[in-house]
């Protein structure tokens, strides 16, 4: 399948343009907290393609890892834990910046107004355990409404600050580039297609859960960004790790609730239809083992019995408690006619985490100059091949603070675009006919990869869903803008499958039924780029050990 250049064709020298020193796309926790961190004297724009408060962060429920007490907690301890999670592709450097630097982020939150949750006399932030943490370091918000406090806070900032200015339901087309350079970007917005230029963009276009049938993630998480960076050429990296979380609620709607591992945290256990509990003496964390693991035993067990789903027993835990701690788990329990302080919850894994994404720097800076990229769009190395839990959110504030230094650093030559790259390759073109109908193919797409692309996976499997992609994206035909989202996700299917393929072992959140023990040859990093041509190119990239990253 080739890659084209550009999703719209589009005559840009043409175009009127307007001019913004950085340009954020993406509205999450990520991409408030990098419109934030401009210096001062830059101007901003943020563009999201839906409303501001409106992204996968308001998902979000478990909270944020932080090492805050270094008397019951350590940095080494939370390193030390990310790594065993990552299953040996993380980056130490990064994993340690991240690590190393929580404790600035949670207090630069609380400048920013989010209101943690406290307990004890002393009024302390509340903390719990999440899988694959040997510490109680996760901080909450709301009991289980962390990632919508944040949003909340970091929207209400981002609105009072004048040198941030927000576009709403603006669509990332495609990013422009002059002389190697990227130099903005073409928006759809207002029905009609719009220049923006700029000395940098910084990309926080989230995920794409909606690459699989079922998600926690909602309908916009498109894999917008993480597209428009490998149609101008940027690296991808880590691509095959999708991260499943086991106990989504196992109900019909798009995106599936989350039941976050936080109540597995406080007691709540796996169990099959027979009672049995699911993780004993699969892992010594049990419950709380890494996600990946989880993920896969819940898989397993409900193969072994035809069962549609397993349950997650929490009556165990006190009612008060419940309702105090996980209140929006137990409305929509209750929306769905469940009562989790009487009844298990019925639950099966679904699509959660892209562990992959643009591959940056250690200050978010991409292959490309000017383009830098934070959160889920981006690929720091810190996840490897499965992400800790909560430590996506903090990654999103704490890498888009060093952005914010980066940029500050920066050289500002003014008024030097030059001229842009036109998009002129793409199919689609401004009021296209409909085609073959993006619904269709994008539902084909969904299924497909949830069957060959998902949990498990099979080098046979993998071709077929290759074969099948390829098809896919000739079906794609001269669409229209209402197509650009199924077009970035065939794309991005393709290049998750064709990485899959190519990892002939099991690792974190890449399981291959004909290779399922890891292999040490593999403990590399895969990546991705476009050609000139629009061919896909993968390479390797060495993970250093922790000892070296020390030295």
């Amino acid at each position: 399948m080739l890659i084209p250049r550009g999703l719209l064709a589009a005559d840009l020298p043409r175009m009127p343009a307007e001019e913004v020193d950085i340009l954020v796309v993406g509205s999450g926790v990520a991409g408030l907290s990098a419109a934030l961190a401009v210096p001062a004297g830059r101007t901003v724009l943020l563009a999201t393609k839906d409303r501001l408060g409106h992204s996968a962060t308001r998902y979000a429920q478990g909270g944020i890892a932080a090492v805050l007490d270094l008397v019951t907690d350590s940095v080494a301890e939370h390193v030390a834990d990310t790594l065993a999670a990552g299953a040996g592709l993380c980056d130490p450097v990064a994993v340690e910046s991240l690590v190393a630097e929580g404790a600035q982020a949670i207090a630069d939150l609380r400048a920013r107004g989010v209101r943690f949750d406290r307990e004890g006399p002393a009024g302390e932030l509340a903390r719990t355990r999440e899988g694959g943490h040997s510490r109680s370091r996760v901080v909450h918000a709301g009991g289980d409404a962390t990632g919508a406090e944040l949003e909340r806070a970091l929207t209400e900032a981002v609105r009072a600050d004048p040198a941030v200015r927000s576009l709403e339901h603006a669509f990332l087309v495609d990013l422009l580039t002059a002389d190697g350079r990227v130099t903005g970007a073409l928006l759809w917005s207002g029905g009609r297609p719009r220049v923006v230029r700029s000395h940098a963009v910084v990309l926080a276009s989230g995920g794409a859960g909606q690459l699989y049938a079922d998600t926690t993630n909602p309908p916009l998480s498109t894999g917008d960004g993480v597209a428009a960076a490998l149609r101008a050429g940027a690296v991808l990296a880590d691509l095959e790790f999708v991260q499943f979380h086991p106990t989504a609620l196992h109900v019909d709607g798009d995106p599936r609730p989350l039941i976050s591992e936080a109540m597995r945290g406080e007691g709540a256990v796996l169990r099959d239809g027979d009672g049995t509990p699911v993780m004993a003496g699969v892992h010594p964390l049990g419950d709380l083992a890494p996600r990946d693991i989880v993920t896969r035993a819940v898989a397993a067990r409900m193969a072994a019995t035809g069962a549609r789903h397993l349950w997650l027993d929490a009556t165990s835990i006190p009612a008060d408690h419940l309702e105090r701690r996980f209140p929006t788990i137990l409305a929509r329990c209750r929306a769905a006619g469940i009562d989790p302080s009487r009844q298990p919850i019925p639950v099966s894994p679904a699509a959660h985490y892209l562990m992959g994404g643009v591959l940056t720097d250690l200050d978010g800076r991409t292959s490309l100059p000017g383009l830098f990229a934070v959160g889920e769009a981006a690929c720091t190395g810190v996840h490897g091949a499965n992400r800790l839990a909560s430590n996506s959110l903090l990654e999103g504030v704490v890498f888009a603070a060093r952005i914010g230094r980066a940029l500050d650093e920066a050289g500002w030559p003014e008024g030097s675009w030059g001229d842009p790259t036109p998009a002129g390759r793409g199919r689609a073109r401004p009021g296209a006919g409909p085609g073959a109908g993006p619904g269709g193919l994008r539902g084909r797409l969904r299924r497909l990869m949830t069957e060959k692309v998902g949990v498990v996976r099979s080098g046979s499997g993998l071709a077929e869903a290759l074969a099948e992609l390829d098809g896919l994206a000739a079906a794609l035909g001269d669409l229209g803008p209402e197509a650009f989202e199924t077009a970035n996700l065939v794309q991005l299917g393709r290049a998750v499958a064709e990485l899959a393929a190519r990892r002939e072992e099991s690792r974190g959140g890449h399981w291959r039924s004909d290779h399922p023990a890891p292999v040490e040859a593999w403990r590399v990093r895969q990546t991705l780029t476009r050609t000139a041509a629009g061919d896909l190119e993968a390479g390797l990239l060495a993970v250093p050990a922790a000892a070296e990253a020390g030295r």
